[in-house]
């Protein structure tokens, strides 16, 4: 290192030419560098989606669901099994663990569904796929009063439009339905004409195809032979035979039946600023520019729409680039105000020419990384741009430390080459372990459990890329320009003598702190330093306690406002369409009367609080959205929108949820704590559930508790009578019959465009919406006969369900709950769930096992591995200073301020009222990097000290002396860079503030640590050791003396 150092300072053309190929690099690497709001990465899950067309759950979960569990769950690999059965579909999510190969997990799952051969005969074909995370970049809403055919064929033209442009790998039609062609056959019709579902069946597959017969060869050439009969259209099947008298009398179809060409019959409705919409969701793939390809959307909105008939009209909605260019502005202007404000504090206390190639440096490592990074496949996204942030405080240190030691070398009185060299080399054992120490911190994040090193890469992978040319430019680069920087000459302006003045006066101000108030401080924490070692040691448990006892609460992802606030209507199973309907209007009335109401009223300076609201019912759920006005959320808290926006909407008693979320981070229906029941035993796991609920409702602070047990209707059982056999009926002719008549009889499909048009026979849609119809249902006998449904089967009627959850082969329950805000927290909430009731409720209920749920159970195992992880590291670093020092208790010095500087970030919080999340324990690994990086150069120099003959204590004193100036401006620098992210108010900041606080404080705290309480702890070391040499030594002198004897 040292005989590099020398050559690039001997040789300031390589330098250079160094320096231009980074920055022209980066340039170019930026430029190209692919642009996301979150990185692409797969989830470990693997789903597989069988439908069973026409089947309850319960019947999908005895025939799909068990027969896929059992017959995939002894596969090596397979963490966990969740499952859920619904109406016609199972769907079985296999989460696997890491280290296996989903490629073959996947084939190896695949062969285990194939070979099963007991699925019932109207299964569709399972669908096996990986799960993964493709991001959405942009909404397009089409609304208007138009029919939900209008806008499915409008939405079909556009989605192909907008699949052709640049970067678009996929665009997702949303909020319609499928199209299907129903023919409504009467059982008094068909008793009629004498006519059976099954004739119809076969009229249709009989006389609607298209088939290939064959090819002529023909001297003159080929001639195809092709039938064409395809019925495609409503008026094509009505002009199908069914059958011909001997009158020669024809029945179509038309004479018998009723031809509806439209659509499933779902439960689906979506508005969009209170008409019918449906969305398309713009997602981008490899290499994505998500700037470019929003504007590209936004084009083709703003003019491309011109073919939309009057009534119709094209909107963007949730546009995420907003978010992506919001964070980048942010960043950029934060990151270059604090530049200007890292080269102020430099060119006060040391050179503006060596603040100004610190500052270079600052730009080469982050161009360096720009080089680097796109050739291992990272993007520019939310995450990377949090790291370039995150690796500022440690990228300056490393500058300043080396530029620092040359400046001090230049002050003693060596010419320019040779302070250069001596200083680099002076401090490059430090500052080279003190970078890789920082490298080895962010390395565990690599290695954390679940989708987290996906998700999670680029922040480890932009640190050490950058902190690598942060070594090459402090190094290689740094000195050679330093070593031609001239004695500054005396100011001959005014304006130049007065900046000279403001400079002499700084520098002296901080030589003077040094030795008037640092030392003489220093001097008396050694004398009393069992003394000194106690105070820090009590300020480290009140750090801790003020987390533990709750004056600092902790989340795992920040309390971020959003300017979409969303809410969760559940009804109960079977509830009337025409009643979710009203509730869905009674929403949007309420949304438009938000602007009026008093309380946010008086905060708001703006007539309009709504941008857009969007509306969604599927099932027995009703989803509302609100978009409120650019910069709302800074003005009024969306979190008090969504609770007047509540009230307004009024109680809705049979409501089974009703929550709002105002969370800008995508928590779905805001924070909650989930207990998973899971058991064989059906009755104990309902009683359990109620009972869980119940406790959590004497939870002070705990609301909107809820399960997802799915029952509340009835299914109807059928079952033969001994009197059906008489007429050769057995029970599969019933059931077959029965769900020809309810369900259909899938005729066959129609190839229409780009869809597979299903065309069903079956019951006109009111008849098969009324019991009766079932008693007045007709068997047919296999000998063509018809005898009264209520003659050969009975019913009955049992509990039922809408949705069954499955958890590794066992029924499961889900029993939730929110945390009141400033009353309770998640953390709290789960403490109460799992150690105190969860006891007594295995205890009632023994065949009941209680769980967290996969969100918290990935948390809990993220913390826990953090933890270990995060100590390994700190193994590992101490390994390698124990080496280098050649020293057991050294490194310990070097170590001990780690837990300071989280001291820092926890008092930091408390300061800033701030929760502790994720971010904030990121920050504390920032942290702890920028305070490794003190400590060495500061121990280093002590260990130089005392090899040159100094006695302890003054080694101590003189290396606080040297080493104050360069270790005060690198914490310095590092808070005052931050500051103005810390003093930012706007939305996308408050995601950062957690982070930033940690990292500024944490660093702001760890520098009394450094010069102060590691010369304590290296001294009292010292003594210790010295004393335990003594006394190892004394048995050897008496020994020695009693031989002489």
């Amino acid at each position: 290192m040292n005989a590099s150092i020398a050559w690039f300072v001997r040789n300031p053309i390589a330098a250079n030419l160094l320096m231009l190929l980074i920055l022209t690099a980066g340039i170019m690497g930026g430029l190209g560098m692919g642009k996301e709001v979150f990185p692409s990465s797969n989830l470990n899950m693997i789903t597989i989606s069988m439908p069973y067309p026409g089947a309850g759950p319960r019947e999908v979960e005895e025939q799909i669901v068990v027969r896929i569990e059992e017959a995939i769950y002894s596969l090596e690999g397979i963490k966990h099994i969740r499952s859920q059965a619904r109406q016609s579909n199972g769907q079985v999510t296999v989460e696997v663990a890491d280290g296996y190969d989903m490629t073959k997990m996947i084939n190896d799952i695949k062969a285990r569904v194939d070979a099963i051969i007991t699925f019932p005969s109207d299964v569709e074909r399972a669908v096996i796929r990986e799960q993964e995370i493709r991001n959405e970049v942009i909404r397009v809403a089409l609304f208007g009063e138009a029919s939900e055919a209008v806008l499915r064929e409008y939405g079909q033209r556009i989605r192909n439009d907008l699949a052709a442009l640049p970067s678009v790998d996929l665009v997702e039609l949303s909020g319609v339905r499928e199209p299907q062609i129903d023919i409504e056959l009467s059982e008094m019709n068909m008793r009629r004409y004498g006519i059976s579902f099954n004739d119809v069946v076969s009229a249709v597959r009989r006389s609607s195809l298209n088939l290939p017969a064959g090819t002529i060869r023909a001297a003159s050439g080929d001639l195809q032979i092709q039938t064409r009969g395809q019925a495609y259209y409503e008026e094509d099947f009505n002009q199908i035979l069914v059958s011909s008298r001997a009158d020669g009398t024809e029945i179509k179809i038309e004479d018998i039946a009723t031809v509806i060409d439209g659509f499933e019959e779902r439960n689906l409705r979506t508005r969009f600023n209170g008409e019918n919409a449906i969305f398309l969701g713009v997602r981008v793939g490899r290499n994505p520019d998500v700037v470019a390809t929003t504007a590209a959307v936004k084009d083709y909105v703003n003019g491309g729409s011109s073919f939309l008939p009057p009534g119709l009209q094209l909107q963007t909605w949730r546009d995420y680039s907003n978010m992506f260019s919001s964070r980048l502005t942010l960043l950029s202007k934060n990151a270059f105000g604090g530049l200007i404000l890292v080269f102020i504090v430099l060119m006060l206390f040391l050179r503006p020419q060596l603040a100004f190639w610190v500052a270079v440096g600052i730009a080469i490592a982050y161009m360096g990384a720009l080089w680097i990074l796109p050739s291992i496949g990272l993007t520019l996204n939310m995450l990377s741009m949090f790291a370039f942030l995150l690796i500022l405080g440690i990228i300056v240190d490393d500058a300043i430390i080396v530029g620092e030691s040359i400046y001090r070398h230049q002050q003693l009185g060596y010419d320019g080459d040779t302070a250069a060299r001596l200083g680099a080399q002076a401090v490059s054992k430090p500052v080279l372990l003190a970078v890789v120490s920082t490298m080895i911190v962010f390395l565990p994040m690599l290695f954390l459990p679940g989708m987290w090193p996906k998700f999670l890469w680029a922040i480890p992978a932009v640190t050490l890329v950058a902190l690598s040319f942060s070594l090459i430019e402090s190094f290689w680069i740094l000195p050679s320009h330093l070593a031609k920087m001239q004695p500054e000459k005396p100011a001959t302006t005014q304006v130049g003598m007065a900046i000279r003045n403001v400079r002499k006066r700084f520098a002296d101000g901080l030589v003077n702190a040094s030795q008037n108030i640092y030392m003489p401080f220093l001097e008396r924490a050694l004398n009393w330093r069992a003394l000194t070692l106690i105070g820090f040691c009590l300020a480290f448990t009140l750090s801790i306690t003020l987390i533990s006892a709750g004056y600092i609460k902790q989340r795992f992802m920040p309390d971020v406002p959003s300017d979409f606030i969303s809410m969760r209507i559940e009804m109960p199973d079977g509830y009337s369409v025409e009643g979710k309907i009203e509730i869905t209007q009674r929403a949007e009335r309420a949304a438009q009367l938000l602007a009026d109401d008093p309380v946010i009223r008086a905060q708001i300076d703006t007539d309009t609080l709504v941008a857009n609201q969007l509306s969604f019912m599927y099932g027995d759920t009703v989803r509302l959205m609100l978009e409120l006005q650019p910069d709302m959320s800074g003005q009024v808290s969306p979190t008090l929108v969504g609770e007047r926006w509540q009230r307004l909407i009024g109680e809705i008693p049979q409501a089974k949820t009703f929550s709002v979320d105002a969370s800008g981070i995508g928590r779905g229906n805001g924070e909650r704590i989930t207990g998973v029941l899971t058991s064989n035993n059906l009755d104990q796991l309902t009683a359990a559930a109620q009972f869980l609920k119940q406790r959590m409702r004497d939870i002070p602070g705990a609301r909107n508790i809820r399960d997802d047990i799915h029952s509340g209707r009835s299914d109807i059982d059928i079952s033969l009578l001994p009197f059906g056999n008489n007429f050769g009926i057995g029970l599969s002719d019933v059931a077959r019959q029965v769900r020809q008549g309810f369900y259909g009889d899938e005729a066959q499909r129609v190839p229409r465009g780009r869809d597979d048009v299903k065309v069903m026979v079956r019951y006109p849609k009111q008849d098969r919406a009324q019991v009766d119809t079932l008693d007045s249902m007709r068997i047919r006998t296999p000998n063509g006969a018809e005898v009264p449904f209520y003659s050969v089967a009975e019913t009955s009627y049992v509990p039922g369900y809408t949705r069954i959850n499955r958890q590794d082969r066992q029924r499961s329950v889900k029993v939730s709950a929110q945390p009141t805000a400033n009353k309770l927290t998640v953390d709290e909430m789960a403490q109460i769930l799992f150690d105190e009731i969860g006891p007594e409720l295995q205890q009632r209920y023994p065949e009941v096992v209680l769980n967290k749920d996969e969100q918290l159970a990935e948390q809990d195992a993220f913390f826990a591995s953090a933890a270990k992880l995060f100590m390994l590291a700190l193994g590992m670093i101490y390994i390698l200073m124990a080496v280098e020092f050649k020293s057991y208790l050294k490194p310990l010095g070097v170590l001990s301020a780690v837990p300071f500087g989280m001291m820092g970030a926890v008092f930091g919080h408390f300061i800033m009222g701030l929760n502790f999340s994720v971010l904030s324990f990121l920050g504390v690994l920032a942290a702890s990097g920028v305070v490794v990086n003190d400590n060495l150069v500061l121990i280093d120099r002590i260990n130089q000290l005392r090899a040159e003959g100094l006695a302890i204590k003054e080694a101590l004193m003189r290396a606080g002396q040297e080493r104050f100036r360069p270790i005060i401006l690198t914490s310095l620098t590092t808070f005052i860079g931050l500051a103005p992210i810390l003093l930012e108010t706007s939305m996308q900041a408050r995601f950062l503030i957690p982070m930033v606080a940690s990292l500024a404080f944490g660093v702001l705290f760890a520098t009394v640590v450094t010069l102060v309480f590691v010369p304590c702890l290296y001294l009292s070391g010292a003594n210790l050791n010295a004393h335990w040499e003594k006394r190892m030594l004394l048995p050897t002198q008496v020994s020695n003396s009693q031989s002489d004897a």
